[in-house]
């Protein structure tokens, strides 16, 4: 007989696998299909609830049902397997793009931030080359020149010392977007592949085992409530059974005796 407290973990891990994999799913489809976002998570919540009623309604009528049913809901079944795998695709790898897409947003800006400063300092070393280049008998030239320079070099470099601090503070947020994904990054070089391999192949692991393990869930919870079920109902008539045969055997016992004469 299938012990209690096992029907309790399987209904509990059957709801919360199911529970999940569906609300993954439905925002899953719903990113996929934005324009209409309400009626996605309506029909997938829908869909979802069906899924795992045909499959614990397949299971315990596999026998009875007729050929042309049973085929079309085990297709059913498989299609909005599928289905539901590919909303968690799609959840999942939209939340790594969120972070990725930050990460690289972040990376050009500090590109961008160095090209300025670097843009800075060569103009300024431009100005002075300019400047070193007057030659040295005509130095009144070469010190109107340099104080004509002066206020433009002044900016210049206060504009570099500017740079310096944003570029400061794009590396520190550039840092912090790279530990939300520094698991990803560490097994991709592990493994020497490219991120975005790796967080397609551990996607799809997901995927292949989420859906068709809480599948697998919802049969076996109907299944161990059957056997449980058929279990009690043998027990109550072996005990209403076993009482009437005592009585039966006390009544032939205490029967009528012939007195010996």
């Amino acid at each position: 007989m299938v012990q209690l407290w096992v029907i309790i973990g399987l209904a509990l891990s059957a709801i919360a696998v199911s529970v999940l994999g569906a609300a993954f799913s439905i925002a899953g489809l719903g990113k996929l299909f934005s324009g209409a976002v309400l009626a996605v998570w309506l029909m997938a919540g829908a869909l979802e609830l069906a899924k795992f009623v045909a499959a614990a309604y397949l299971h315990q009528t596999w026998k009875s049902i007729n050929l042309v049913m049973k085929s079309y809901m085990v297709i059913c079944v498989v299609v909005l397997s599928g289905i539901t795998s590919m909303g968690i695709f799609g959840f999942l790898s939209d939340a790594y793009l969120i972070s990725a897409s930050t990460l690289e947003s972040e990376t050009i800006k500090l590109d961008k931030l160095h090209n300025e400063q670097r843009s800075a300092n060569s103009e300024i070393d431009r100005i002075n080359r300019g400047i070193e280049e007057i030659p040295a008998g005509r130095i009144t030239r070469k010190l109107q020149a340099r104080a004509e320079a002066e206020p433009l070099i002044q900016q210049l470099k206060a504009k570099v010392n500017q740079l310096e601090g944003e570029i400061a503070q794009a590396k520190i947020k550039l840092i912090d977007e790279k530990q939300k994904v520094g698991p990803l990054i560490y097994i991709s070089k592990a493994f020497n592949m490219e991120i975005d391999n790796v967080v397609k192949y551990l996607i799809l692991v997901f995927v292949a085992v989420f859906d068709p393990l809480a599948i697998c869930l919802v049969i076996a919870l109907s299944d161990a409530v059957v056997r449980r079920g058929r279990k009690d109902q043998v027990h109550p008539t072996a005990t209403s059974t076993a009482p009437l045969k005592m009585r039966f055997a006390e009544k032939s016992e205490s029967g009528p005796h012939k007195e010996v004469g």
